[in-house]
């Protein structure tokens, strides 16, 4: 597994507990009105959010709604430009030149699983290897959970119903920032984890299953433990990049916000547990934190 882990959590919504702890209560250290935190799964069914109590109260009592972007700016023609120019690999750092052609007969191989003989590893020479990991990785989705609909995705689906509620929605990160912790590492770092991906093609189907099954049951612990134990997530540098910086950067920006309003803060699962997760800091910084039963 690599590091798009999140984008291989699905499975049916219908096992998930009443008593799953996705839904966290802010309160304490002064508050007037309570805050939350839910966790999400970027490509898990809509019908998570009704099947976790507490969930739609929290969303109407609330004031704004923060999610990892303003998913309506990132899905803009604008944003998906930036995506495209910054997932785009340099003249002289095309795939044909940064992997060996063994790497590249390998890469071809997985490709041609998930796409048929029609698909090739020419065809993402242009790409940056992070970006081809993460097609990788929804293709790897697809073919697990073949139901899975692009066009109903969590994240997005909370930030409408909130709109539709009359919240403001606001983003932490802007679509530059997140481009630049998905590609923006060395190329050549990005070429070990793609390939690293490559080998451990076999047991993505299985890794993907696990962690489907602690997110439904709200097990983020078991999360973590899955995501300390896979391939990529033991990387020190991966974690310090996609996780640890990126929580320490949201925490200044909460420290801010809910001492003034009260918000449902909605970021992928995999940001709540451990020492440095969201859970964690929020408790260091004062706050009383604990599930909504």
């Amino acid at each position: 597994m690599k590091k798009i882990f999140l984008s291989l959590l699905a499975i049916a919504a219908t096992t998930l507990g009443c008593n799953a702890q996705l839904l966290w209560e802010i309160s304490g250290n002064g508050l007037q009105k309570p805050s939350y935190l839910f966790g999400t799964h970027h490509i898990a069914p809509l019908a998570v959010l009704d099947s976790v109590k507490g969930f739609n109260e929290a969303l109407t009592s609330v004031d704004k709604v923060y999610g990892e972007m303003d998913m309506a700016k990132a899905q803009s023609p604008q944003s998906q430009q930036v995506m495209l120019a910054s997932a785009k690999a340099p003249q002289d750092s095309t795939l044909n030149l940064v992997l060996s052609q063994p790497q590249l007969d390998s890469l071809d191989v997985i490709i041609k699983k998930y796409m048929g003989p029609m698909g090739s590893a020419a065809q993402f020479a242009p790409m940056k290897p992070s970006m081809v990991s993460t097609v990788l990785a929804l293709m790897v989705n697809q073919k697990v959970f073949p139901t899975f609909n692009p066009q109903q995705q969590l994240d997005g689906e909370i930030q409408k119903r909130a709109a539709a509620a009359g919240k403001e929605i606001c983003g932490f990160e802007t679509i530059e920032e997140q481009c630049q912790a998905l590609f923006g590492s060395p190329i050549i770092e990005q070429a070990e984890e793609l390939m690293e991906m490559v080998r451990d093609d076999d047991k993505a189907s299985e890794t993907a299953l696990k962690l489907a099954k602690a997110y439904l049951s709200g097990d983020l612990n078991g999360m973590f433990e899955i995501m300390e134990n896979s391939g990529e997530s033991s990387s020190e540098v991966w974690k310090e990049r996609m996780l640890n910086k990126r929580n320490a950067n949201w925490m200044r920006i909460m420290a801010g916000i809910i001492p003034t309003a009260s918000v449902l803060i909605a970021v992928g699962a995999g940001h709540l547990p451990g020492e440095k997760g969201l859970i964690n800091l929020l408790r260091e910084n004062g706050f009383t934190v604990k599930p909504v039963e």
